[in-house]
């Protein structure tokens, strides 16, 4: 796996291969150990890329990618798509006047998956990562590409799941993006230093679906993530990160 920086004066911390920040030990799949997801170029503004191999039911192979991009305060103009998304789907829920009130900051996430060998099924749906965080109030607004649904990540919600905190997927093979909006930011979450709440969060795919909803029948391996110094920079590692790396899931974060 080669996971690469844009700019020459921004290099990752680590070139991976095979094995991730966090130190988990690679675990045996169905696809070649030999084999390397694609590369993963990642832009000036990145904190973290992730990449894996998923394996479908008949075979085929498609490569995960992963971008999480710096947190933006609300009122930079760089922010204003994740604002408007926001605002637009969490109607009676979030509004202008409560990210401003609230200092949120709004990181977008942008996943794909694409095919790589054999024809990949239509019907595999994946659970995005992160999902809303009950402890921070973060927030999900999925963008195109993906779609939220009504179940409950949290187990906080026994009847409907308000939009602000309905967890993403991802249908098929595709590419999204997700805002993740984190309250309070701006001055610093949770006592932590600002800019810094998305390190309470996870970022990948997983075969688990949220709530009752079941699991996909897909096998992940050849994960491996690679943190920025901009990551650094804005609270990563935090004592709760890891990779999280398995036959079922490919993400890399803290809690």
């Amino acid at each position: 796996m080669r996971i690469r920086a844009a700019a020459a004066g921004l290099a990752v911390v680590a070139l991976l291969a095979g094995c991730g920040t966090g130190g988990a030990a690679p675990t045996p799949t169905a696809t070649d150990p030999e084999e390397t997801p694609a590369e993963l170029v990642l832009p000036e503004d990145a904190v973290l890329g992730l990449v894996g191999i998923l394996t479908a039911p008949n075979g085929a192979t498609a490569d995960l990618a992963v971008t999480v991009h710096a947190s933006l305060p609300w009122m930079v103009p760089d922010a204003a798509d994740a604002v408007a998304a926001t605002v637009a789907w969490c109607t009676g829920e979030v509004d202008d006047a409560v990210i401003q009130g609230r200092g949120y900051t709004f990181t977008q996430v942008d996943i794909s998956l694409t095919a790589r060998d054999g024809e990949w099924p239509d019907d595999l749906t994946l659970a995005v990562l992160p999902q809303p965080n009950p402890e921070v109030g973060s927030t999900n607004v999925a963008a195109a590409g993906l779609r939220q649904v009504d179940a409950d990540a949290s187990g906080v919600y026994p009847d409907a799941v308000p939009h602000c905190r309905q967890p993403a997927v991802l249908d098929g093979l595709g590419a999204g993006t997700l805002y993740l909006g984190i309250p309070q930011d701006i001055a610093g979450v949770n006592d932590l230093e600002p800019f810094t709440g998305w390190t309470l969060h996870e970022f990948g795919l997983s075969a688990v679906l949220p709530g009752d909803l079941g699991s996909t029948d897909v096998v992940f391996s050849s994960c491996a993530s690679a943190l920025t110094p901009l990551g650094a920079e804005f609270g990563a590692p935090n004592e709760s990160w890891s990779d999280r790396f398995s036959a079922t899931g490919c993400s890399v974060g803290g809690s």
